[in-house]
């Protein structure tokens, strides 16, 4: 005899207790689609595409950044360090080529060195002190051709210092 869905029978005739039933899982904690197919293949393959994606994603967003930061080290930068004002004499120190430091005292004004920073990133600095008998004095650094960073100071002993990074331009 054929048993409805559902119903099942001992071999006694008897329907057994709801603890030995055999049905599996209504709902889906089942983990079957209508058909009676296992749908976790599916959503285990979606997930391992997913991962697959966001991990190319990465790599290639790494790949492009590696790939500019090599192109900028190897270029080298025009850094313009002036310097001028009023004042007598001043006393000056800069980052030179080797991005060590340069000092020059008692320089005359109006002043100026252009410096080639072989190097992306590097910060370039320029200070001009006044002597003693005061004045004005003003700084400013130009990375290839751009107004980067300029200061005025006034007095005796008075000093200007500029700062700026040779990457940004």
């Amino acid at each position: 005899m054929i048993e409805p869905p559902g119903e099942h029978r001992c071999r006694s005739g008897k329907s057994p207790s709801p603890a030995y039933r055999h049905d599996p899982p209504a709902g889906p904690a089942g983990r079957r689609s209508p058909r009676g197919r296992a749908r976790w293949p599916w959503v285990a393959a979606g997930l391992v595409l997913m991962i697959l994606c966001l991990v190319g994603g990465c790599v290639a967003v790494v790949a492009g950044i590696a790939n500019e930061v090599g192109e900028d080290a190897d270029r080298e930068v025009a850094v313009s360090y002036e310097v001028e004002g009023t004042a007598g004499e001043v006393s000056i120190t800069y980052l030179g080529h080797d991005l060590g430091m340069a000092r020059e005292t008692a320089a005359g004004l109006p002043w100026r060195r252009d410096v080639l920073i072989d190097s992306f990133g590097t910060m370039v600095s320029l200070i001009a002190v006044n002597d003693a008998d005061g004045g004005e004095v003003t700084c400013r650094i130009l990375i290839g051709g751009r107004l980067v960073s300029e200061q005025t100071s006034t007095g005796p002993h008075a000093s200007a210092g500029c700062s700026g990074n040779a990457g940004g331009g």
